[in-house]
């Protein structure tokens, strides 16, 4: 089964040998990525990108600050720092 992985840093084609005892959704779900689908799935997003839109929706408003800073927070949440402050901001 072919399957279209996206993270935040690339796509990428999977291939996964799928069978009764090796569902394709439980074979992403070990490597971080969720299903479009239970089964056969054709596309699969990481559980990171989805954690960060999660959190960007949680904070919307109508403007590029909450953008800026809901990045800034998921950014550090993963022990990224930045030398100057708050850059986006």
């Amino acid at each position: 089964l072919q399957v279209l992985c996206i993270s935040m840093e690339q796509l990428e084609e999977v291939v996964l040998t799928v069978c009764v005892w090796c569902l394709a959704a439980i074979q992403l779900v070990e490597h971080s990525f969720f299903p479009c689908a239970p089964l056969f799935p054709t596309l699969a997003v990481s559980l990171n990108m989805l954690e960060f839109v999660a959190s960007l929706f949680l904070h919307t408003a109508p403007n590029e600050r909450a953008w800026a800073a809901t990045l800034v927070k998921y950014l550090k949440a993963h022990g990224y720092e930045f030398a100057t402050g708050d850059s986006f901001q």
